[in-house]
């Protein structure tokens, strides 16, 4: 029992069972012209797979490369080595990469090559690109992001309005995380020669480059809220009003508390719960798309 938690842990179930969400709703709520019996078909259960064990193998891999640096920044929470060994860590990362890019070429050979980039990706991401500035965080919200915008190379009859604004929302917020996860661990980071962006330039500059991607996801969603009806196809009347006032209350005002909390942050445990909010925002994010449908 204890090593099937451990094995949820390594893969991070929650958050695949985020992934999940994201692909099924966006699926049916961004194409208005599906019924709920689509979300059956054959080719969108193997999308579905794909995308899971493609964000499962990177995980692990990125879990195989960072145990020293865990070590230091979450002791208590290692699993590689400790609970399941390097090498079954390794093997499951293979595993779980080979069977995403067989799933993709069921699909078709462009979503093949694009799993098979980012399998790449996620490996560099592990090897490199964390340690570096900017670019491993670009990365991360690369793949949030492609979450979404996969569907579009799935079906292009998705509507491409609707993918981007979604697509660019998990960028930002993911951005913003990532961020604030490197300004959480800080102190373990720079023990070993890290180039985040908190370590080369500092906290205080850190809290204000996070305050100006949080403004700018502040005017986007406030672009949404406003174009909402131009953009957007709404199944029922009326509809269109909720999902404003669902974007206002559950992203927009959360932003703003955020900035008042990034102003005052200086702590590790004040940047966890920044950590947990954005999460929580991503979150509210998706939710919104069901009222594109219901």
């Amino acid at each position: 029992m204890s090593q099937l938690i451990s094995f949820l842990k390594l893969i991070r179930f929650g958050n695949l069972i985020i992934m999940l969400a994201t692909l099924i709703l966006a699926r049916y709520c961004l194409n208005n012209y599906l019924l709920l019996s689509d979300l059956l078909n054959l080719k969108f259960l193997y999308l579905i797979i794909t995308t899971l064990l493609t964000g499962a193998g990177g995980y692990i891999i990125n879990d195989y490369y960072d145990v020293k640096l865990d070590l230091v920044n979450k002791p208590k929470k290692v699993i590689v080595g400790s609970s399941i060994s390097r090498r079954m860590a390794m093997l499951l990362h293979l595993w779980f990469s080979a069977g995403a890019i067989m799933f993709g070429m069921l699909i078709s050979i462009k979503v093949a090559m694009l799993i098979t980039i980012c399998v790449f990706l996620l490996w560099l991401y592990s090897v490199s690109f964390k340690k570096q500035f900017l670019i491993g965080n670009i990365v991360v919200a690369a793949m949030s992001a492609f979450v979404i915008f996969i569907l579009k190379i799935y079906d292009y009859n998705t509507p491409s309005s609707l993918i981007l604004l979604y697509s660019a929302f998990a960028f930002c917020i993911s951005l913003l995380r990532e961020i604030i996860k490197d300004s959480e661990d800080i102190k373990g980071d720079s023990r070993f020669d890290c180039k985040t962006l908190p370590i080369v330039l500092g906290i205080k500059k850190t809290k204000k480059t996070l305050i100006t991607f949080s403004i700018f996801l502040i005017l986007l969603l406030s672009a949404t809220i406003v174009y909402a009806n131009n953009i957007m196809s709404f199944e029922q009347s009326g509809t269109s009003d909720f999902y404003k006032i669902f974007l206002l209350l559950f992203t927009i005002i959360p932003l703003i508390v955020m900035i008042y909390l990034i102003r005052k942050a200086e702590e590790k445990s004040d940047f966890s719960r920044l950590s947990l909010l954005t999460k929580l925002i991503m979150l509210s994010g998706i939710l919104s798309m069901i009222f594109l449908r219901f």
